[in-house]
């Protein structure tokens, strides 16, 4: 393996989609991708994906409602029937951009979970609609399932194999759907009888679009849930038996990946100034990308999805100047359909490991890291080649999230290497000596220490050698007496209640209190001794200490037998409350 340096930079993140299950399966093919060779173990062979041809909309089933409106051909169906009510902004929230003949000043509407506007333009989202079908009229668009910063994605239903499927639209400028098909193609025919190879996303079909804004690549695959992110975002959290399952299943996808020299995250592809500030950025092993599956529902008919899972929800665009809506735009958005709000038994407990856009084979490590601070081994802040112990790092990390609902590492000032390292030190002790050698600038970034021009030495993370904190003493905050206490049958602890320690956060308009309320699911001591022994075997700062994802399969843990917390009398089958 090459000893590739790692530099961590700056990046506006892109949001994550919550909808991301891809992987590639193709057999007609035209137009070719050219991956580089270099990157590629020999199994693989030149991936293509065929370009779509003209639609016939005599193939589209005459009986299909469309919402909002019956769609036209080439992809341009006419405005929503539902009449929306004028709102006047404060303030235009997206600058104008001048490509060609298109000027764009669109206002973000009132939905929350929406991608941002200013990306339909050329390079950037292509304008998908409702009823919308594709390849020959063989997928037609019947709701929103989520966006990314480089896709939109869509549940469609693929009238050739009768079923419902997530159609994911590549910006036309976007190169990570590259990465996803030569991985997930690489992994196809490898080793399927792996237990861990079941919660990988796997890809039905790809092609490739024209639009107004460029060329897309268009990739189809299994519909799935959302996020463990998703989760978290709504203040929803895993039962114990729950979370200890999925957990297992988590670290199998992981072991199946490395027992193939794939590491799940790593590059970015694109160019990083300083480094990466914005906790959203999420890719890499992050609790983003752990997506749960959803039990079948492909024999409803169209009505019958909106029957038990909700119309969609559609608000048409304005702009700030008044002028119509350019053709480089959708004339309306849709608001992503929510599993969680609408109907939660329908997600099951099972996972797939998603979102394979930055990945990368051991052979041939990275040059820039795209994963998010509060999941980044601490090893690569100070120029050390990412691989499998940096999977396993973030694999610690987002276990932690996955049974408690909170983050790790958490950050709160930008998080700078400086203020990550610093946080982890609080739980795993000093730095290792041997990374004395470099230390940490004005702006948080770690430099040789040799280049150093204060009036004195800059202080050594081992100074404090002496004050060694107890075992991951920040884990057992969480699972111990500090913040909850034993568990007994008759309690139904799923109550909120404040942190005991807050911190103030300057904010605009005043301050905020961080962070807010969290649920106090309590765990038994037994089982709090056990997860603290397993988070302890991968989240050392010493890469060679950790345990393989192949080892940490087996333990005890993920057995089970605990006492756990009760769960709200109404709650979903998966959730305490």
């Amino acid at each position: 393996m090459s000893a590739s340096k790692i530099v961590v930079l700056s990046y506006k993140p892109p949001q994550q989609s919550t909808q991301d299950g891809i992987c590639a399966e193709t057999d007609t093919l035209v137009t070719s991708i050219e991956p580089s060779q270099n990157d590629v173990p020999s199994e693989v062979k030149e991936d293509h994906i065929h370009a779509e041809e003209t639609e016939d909309p005599a193939q589209i089933e005459a009986e299909k409602d469309t919402i909002p409106s019956e769609p036209k051909q080439n992809n341009t169906p006419s405005e929503p029937e539902q009449s929306i009510a004028p709102f006047e902004p404060e303030e235009s929230v997206a600058e104008n951009h001048n490509q060609g003949q298109a000027t764009f000043d669109l206002l973000q509407p009132s939905f929350e979970d929406i991608e941002d506007l200013d990306r339909y333009e050329p390079g950037g989202y292509h304008p998908a609609l409702l009823g919308d079908t594709y390849d020959n009229g063989r997928y037609r668009i019947v709701h929103k399932l989520g966006h990314g910063g480089s896709s939109t994605v869509w549940l469609a239903r693929d009238h050739l194999s009768q079923r419902y499927v997530a159609l994911k639209i590549l910006c036309s400028e976007a190169t990570d759907g590259f990465n996803d098909i030569k991985i997930l193609k690489y992994l196809e025919d490898k080793n399927t009888s792996h237990p861990g190879r079941q919660y990988i996303s796997s890809i039905y079909d790809q092609f490739r679009i024209e639009g107004p804004n460029g060329s897309h690549i268009c990739l189809v695959s299994e519909v799935l849930g959302p996020s463990l992110k998703d989760l978290m975002s709504v203040g929803k959290q895993l039962r114990g038996t729950a979370a200890r399952k999925i957990g297992r299943q988590f670290v199998q996808a992981v072991a199946y990946l490395h027992s193939e020299g794939v590491c799940h995250g790593g590059t970015s592809s694109v160019p990083q100034e300083k480094y990466i500030r914005s906790s959203n950025f999420s890719t890499d092993l992050t609790a983003a990308n752990v997506a749960f599956g959803v039990h079948n529902f492909d024999s409803w008919s169209e009505d019958e999805l909106y029957s038990h899972l909700g119309k969609p929800e559609t608000e048409a665009i304005r702009t700030a100047s008044g002028n119509p809506v350019s053709d480089h735009a959708p004339s309306y958005v849709v608001e992503p359909l929510s599993f969680i709000k609408s109907d939660p038994t329908r997600l099951q407990d099972s996972i797939r490991l998603i979102d394979f856009g930055i990945s990368f084979f051991v052979h041939d490590p990275p040059e820039f890291l795209g994963t998010p601070p509060s999941f980044v081994a601490p090893e690569t802040w100070f120029e050390m080649a990412a691989d499998q112990k940096t999977d396993l790092w973030a694999l610690g990390c987002t276990l932690y999230t996955l049974r408690s609902g909170l983050t790790l590492v958490q950050l709160y000032w930008g998080g700078t290497p400086l203020e990550a390292v610093g946080e982890i030190a609080t739980f795993l002790g000093p730095l290792p000596e041997r990374w004395d050698r470099l230390y940490f600038d004005e702006e948080g970034m770690p430099q040789p220490r040799e280049n150093y021009t204060g009036p004195q030495e800059p202080p050594r993370w081992t100074d404090d050698a002496h004050e060694q904190p107890q075992n991951l003493h920040a884990v057992a905050a969480y699972i111990k007496d500090e913040y909850h206490g034993p568990t007994r049958r008759e309690d139904n602890n799923v109550e909120r209640e404040k942190l005991p320690i807050e911190l103030e956060i300057e904010a605009e308009g005043g301050r905020l209190i961080y962070p807010p309320e969290k649920p106090t699911q309590k765990m038994s001591p037994e089982e709090a001794n056990s997860f603290a022994d397993l988070l302890g075997k991968v989240l050392s700062w010493e890469p060679g200490e950790r345990t393989s994802a192949h080892d940490l399969i087996s333990h005890p843990w993920f057995e089970g037998g605990f006492l756990d917390a009760l769960a709200a009398e109404d709650a979903p089958p998966l959730f305490q409350s």
